[in-house]
């Protein structure tokens, strides 16, 4: 019974670091905005957006708090007790950060409007930081059972400030992910550019925050570390395919699966948080069935939170539909790509009559509406013309089908073999020094890797010579060349882990590759999707090598048998 409340219990802290850290992460795009011209924009999509919803997704905070504090009793006194600090920073955060968001889209005066702007941007990066601060806190077992623990360094340590740096990080990853869908729901090509690039970029930044937290974990929570190592690293692993896969649909103008994809990653980190922890729900101390209330209780808590579930679930699913839909928002100023497609016409490129024309087909005549400057303006016009208009093709679209279609795949095929032919000459799975490594559990057998490697050949080289092609001109060799620097850092792991029996080496090389996968995905999906997608599968692989040399490493602090391999 105390397992399936702690179940019930991180069903919430999962939902609300998903919904609510969107609005977290959307007050700190916020923030970097800029000034009131350069960010209107980007604000009023972040107001639109947040504004049906934000107080809705506290309702995970608030049911948290309840099942902790009636399903373990004890943790829950000691977690107050102990980290009250960060508790109190991230309630008053959340004040004002409702605060000032209620009151920045009330008042008229500009100068009223920044002091409530900047008390919400602020808050929103207070919070998240507080309560993953929180997080690394508990992780690392600083919060002892009887409570009143040390109310500093509690929250102030190597853990918890990589918790609350990650956390940051993780909702801004999420914010931009779910405004670039909004922008693209809007039709918005500049606010779409505009939070695509950022959330790439968050993304690339916490996934290089997150290497450099292994370090972290491994000098300052021994115990965490090994587990997110060994039975959390399945999870750890998918995590980073989902982002690579959000990434991905981002760059490819996808809404179908994105959104999805960026919370299913972030889901995934914070589960794999809770299997490292299990069986202790201090860290390292007190467990779950130690902490926990009498049966009784915990009956009556499992009851109540099945049926809030029931009724709460539902309300939050139809409210986002709703939201989506543009049936409930704000509506107080107009938007330059509105959800409603009769308003699409207005915009800051077009006049309201013209707008109007475009939905009634009266303007002009009874004719199509005429922009007001140029192609910008008709492109921000929704209205309906005579004659279709023509749709050009995108950039890197084949014009015709090429007359040897059969060259790109034979050259791919032929780089492929080689590289595999390569890392086979280099490995070694029977060499003695391997064999006297300290490997993981989940390690696969030797055979396994043969018979996964050769099919993920094959579908390199297959979507290789569909994105070939499909490129043209400068952009075919600029393909060609990311293809062959992957290949090289594909063939030389095997060579520097080993011929040079190196398994840092080794690992620097597979997360140069990693970083290589991603290049590649999105230049290739510029060019075709669906080679793109036949890329995936590769990239996921690596990205569990990666992590398999990683545990390597971190199994085997001693160096042993440098130098290049003599046999």
């Amino acid at each position: 019974m105390a397992e399936l409340v702690a179940v019930f219990l991180f069903i919430g802290v999962v939902a609300y670091a998903v919904l609510g850290g969107a609005d977290f992460g959307a007050g700190f795009w916020d923030l970097i905005a800029g000034g009131a011209k350069r960010g209107r924009e980007p604000r009023h999509l972040i107001d639109v957006s947040l504004a049906p919803v934000w107080e809705a997704n506290h309702t995970w905070l608030i049911y948290c708090l309840v099942v902790l504090w009636t399903g373990f009793p004890s943790a829950f006194a000691a977690i107050t007790t102990t980290l009250y600090i960060p508790l109190l920073l991230a309630l008053l955060g959340i004040v004002l950060r409702g605060a000032g968001f209620a009151f920045r889209k009330a008042t008229v005066r500009t100068e009223e409007q920044r002091l409530y702007g900047a008390a919400f941007a602020v808050s929103s990066v207070l919070t998240p930081y507080c309560f993953g601060a929180i997080a690394g806190g508990l992780a690392s077992g600083r919060v002892p059972t009887a409570g009143n623990g040390d109310a500093v360094s509690s929250w102030v340590n190597p853990s918890s400030i990589l918790g609350g740096i990650l956390a940051v990080l993780a909702c801004s990853y999420v914010a931009a992910t779910y405004l670039t869908v909004e922008a693209l729901h809007r039709d918005d090509d500049k606010l779409y550019r505009y939070y695509r690039d950022r959330a790439i970029a968050a993304g690339a930044v916490t996934g290089a925050v997150s290497i450099a937290g292994i370090f972290v974990l491994r000098a300052d929570s021994p115990r965490l570390f090994d587990r997110l190592s060994g039975p959390a690293l399945p999870l750890v692993v998918l995590a980073a395919v989902g982002g690579l896969v959000g990434l991905a649909l981002l760059w490819a103008k996808r809404t179908v699966g994105t959104r999805v994809a960026a919370a299913g990653a972030v889901a995934l980190v914070i589960v794999g948080w809770g299997v490292a922890q299990t069986p202790y729900l201090l860290g390292t101390h007190l467990s779950i069935t130690e902490a926990a209330a009498p049966n009784a209780s915990l009956a009556v808590v499992v009851g109540v939170a099945i049926v809030a579930g029931l009724l709460i679930v539902p309300s939050l699913v139809l409210l986002f539909r709703l939201s989506g839909r543009g049936v409930v928002g704000v509506g107080d100023r107009p938007f330059r790509g509105s959800v409603a497609r009769g308003e699409r016409g207005i915009g800051k490129d077009m006049t309201e009559g013209q707008g109007t024309a475009g939905r009634s087909g009266e303007g002009n005549g009874g004719g199509s509406a005429a922009p007001a400057k140029g192609h910008r303006g008709a492109r921000s016009a929704g209205a309906k013309t005579d004659r279709a208009p023509a749709v050009p093709p995108a950039p890197t679209a084949v014009q015709g089908p090429p007359r040897h279609r059969w060259v790109p795949y034979a050259l791919c095929a032929g780089a492929v073999t080689a590289t595999a032919v390569a890392g086979a000459r280099a490995t070694r799975p029977d060499a003695r020094w391997y064999r006297e490594l300290n490997t993981p559990d989940w390690q696969p057998p030797p055979w396994a890797f043969g018979a996964v490697w050769t099919p993920l050949y094959a579908s390199v080289a297959v979507a290789g010579g569909r994105a070939l092609n499909a490129a043209r001109g400068p952009q075919r060799k600029a393909l060609a060349g990311e293809f062959a620097a992957n290949l090289a850092l594909n063939a030389g792991w095997s060579n520097l882990f080993f011929r040079l029996r190196s398994p840092l080496a080794g690992l620097a090389s597979t997360l140069l590759l990693d970083a290589s996968n991603v290049r590649l995905l999105t230049r290739v999906a510029r060019t075709d999707r669906k080679a793109a997608a036949i890329l995936l599968p590769y990239a996921a692989w690596c990205a569990y090598a990666t992590c398999l040399n990683a545990s390597i490493v971190a199994r085997n602090h001693e160096p042993r048998h440098r130098g290049p391999a003599r046999s």
